[in-house]
């Protein structure tokens, strides 16, 4: 049996525990059936560090209990994200940026799975707009991970948020751009942090860690980056992580002349032609977070059926998807859940946002708790096979 330090998702308030809590020592302090009071009570066993065996990975993943539809609630900080910043001409309100960073933050505390998703399906008119929020939810949940305090993780994502706000016209023209840079718009690629520090400075913004990111999120540790060319040593770990974040987020993103690259590839872009530009701890924990099919990504499985994965699970190759679509290409009213390690339900290729178009992407993460025909739908992918 493997032992796996509690987290959050893995128990949910009012559900009773599918295995027993242990201790470092392996002592029970909670036995299989307990029920959990409320958000509070996991949030101090999260932080003691207590445990649970794991027996039957899937069985687990059966026990887990959809909570209200996370996604669309990212889907709304986004749009009032994009509502502070298309201001039309005028300064936005830029004091406003960690409120939105924060709300954030409670999402993915609850479950960032929905939150990663947004990454790949949530396609606002603005890709200047859709950009810098992409990479802020990558950046909550890297830093998370890597014991980064909550603000410092808040402010982290603000810079995040306001990086590129010295050239959003500038991206949403090359958005459309086939042709290369001019060399104005190289100019202004170049100056595009500074003058965006300075724009936050003008209305009083003084932390340090947001201003930092904001003008060396295109730093390299390898000092290629620009505008300053620093190396590692002149880097601040936040920084690192938005400059990693922002390319993936890139890479992972269509234009209007081409399609997005699947996750999986942009990964190996990333860490193999840009390795020397990425410390290797984080590259590391980027690989394990993203995955090989992270959340949102669309899929073809082994049955005939086109899925979108929802939930990612301790192997990376075997997530939780909901099928969307027969093999006869009706669409399903009710995304039924599979689990991708069943064999009749295993991934066989990636494939484009266009299976998705049109359809009500909440759905996918339901908004009440799964009713008694979806949990027989999932006791009966457990006994299958």
């Amino acid at each position: 049996m493997t032992r796996i330090r509690l987290g959050y998702g893995h128990v949910v308030p009012g559900q009773a525990l599918p295995f027993d809590i242990l201790n470092t020592r392996g002592k029970i302090l909670l036995s299989h059936g307990y029920v959990l009071q409320d958000q509070e009570q996991i949030d101090r066993l999260v932080e003691r560090e207590v445990y649970f065996e794991l027996i039957d990975e899937e069985a687990i993943v059966s026990h887990y209990v959809e909570r209200v539809s996370l996604y669309q609630r990212v889907i709304d900080i986004s749009r009032d994200y994009e509502a502070l910043l298309d201001t039309q001409g005028n300064p936005p309100d830029f004091h406003a940026i960690p409120g939105i960073a924060k709300r954030l933050q409670e999402v993915c505390e609850l479950d960032s799975d929905p939150a990663l998703a947004c990454i790949l399906l949530h396609k606002p008119s603005r890709y200047s707009l859709r950009h810098g929020f992409n990479a802020a939810i990558l950046t909550e949940i890297l830093l998370k991970q890597m014991g980064r305090s909550l603000d410092e993780r808040c402010y982290a994502m603000a810079g995040a948020l306001t990086m590129d706000i010295a050239m959003l016209a500038l991206q949403d023209t090359l958005y459309e751009q086939s042709e290369p840079l001019t060399p104005e718009q190289k100019r202004d690629l170049v100056l595009h942090p500074s003058t965006a520090a300075a724009m936050l400075r003008q209305q009083g913004v003084q932390q340090p860690i947001w201003l930092d990111v904001v003008e060396h999120h295109h730093e390299m540790i390898d000092g290629s980056g620009y505008a300053k060319r620093l190396d590692a040593s002149r880097l601040s770990l936040e920084a690192q992580v938005v400059s990693l974040a922002e390319r993936y987020c890139a890479a992972v993103s269509e234009r209007s002349f081409r399609p997005g690259r699947s996750p999986g590839a942009a990964a190996r872009q990333l860490l193999t032609h840009q390795g020397n530009t990425i410390d290797t701890a984080l590259a590391a924990l980027f690989l394990r977070e993203v995955c090989i099919y992270p959340p949102g990504c669309v899929v073809s499985l082994l049955n005939g059926e086109v899925a979108v994965v929802v939930k990612r699970t301790l192997h990376p190759a075997t997530p939780v998807v909901r099928s969307i679509r027969a093999p006869s290409g009706v669409r399903h009213q009710r995304p039924p859940k599979r689990l991708t390690s069943k064999p009749a339900y295993g991934i066989q290729e990636v494939l484009g946002f266009d299976y998705v178009r049109g359809l009500d992407l909440a759905s996918l993460w339901p908004r009440e708790r799964l009713d008694e025909d979806d949990d027989e739908d999932a006791e009966e992918e457990l006994l299958e096979g």
